[in-house]
């Protein structure tokens, strides 16, 4: 399970880095779609290290970051950010074909890929804490 959740951990990080990348040649469509899989990914990993298991089933991942943030497995309510992402994202990936709104500017795609930064340290963090008390019982 953790094996699972490490793995997914490590294939996010990498996502990240090509956020990094895109946003850095100027490629903000290609950001926005990178920052959004590293929020998917990110709540995805939580799920399964909390339960054991990944989301099989359709959930609402702007409700699980609520959720999780109320239960304090988050230090911060990423859920507003998310359902931004998520209309951002269909812009990103189907352009002017989606009646998504029209991507910001630069300066406020950094802003979400500085959320995405610190929720994916969250996220590793949490990962490291949930582990330590999985071995512990």
């Amino acid at each position: 399970m953790f094996e699972r959740a490490k793995n997914n951990l490590e294939f996010t990080r990498k996502k990240l880095e090509k956020a990094k990348e895109e946003f850095d040649n100027g490629e903000l469509t290609e950001t926005i779609h990178y920052v959004w899989t590293v929020f998917e990914n990110c709540i995805n990993i939580i799920k399964d290290a909390k339960d054991s298991k990944p989301i099989y089933e359709h959930k609402s991942k702007i409700n699980m970051f609520s959720l999780y943030y109320s239960l304090g497995y988050l230090k911060k309510d990423y859920s507003n950010i998310f359902a931004v992402l998520e209309k951002l994202r269909i812009r990103a990936d189907f352009g002017e074909y989606s009646n998504a709104p029209n991507l910001p500017n630069e300066i406020k795609i950094r802003e979400f890929l500085k959320e995405s930064i610190s929720l994916f340290k969250e996220t590793e963090e949490l990962l490291l804490k949930l582990r330590g008390k999985k071995k512990s019982k």
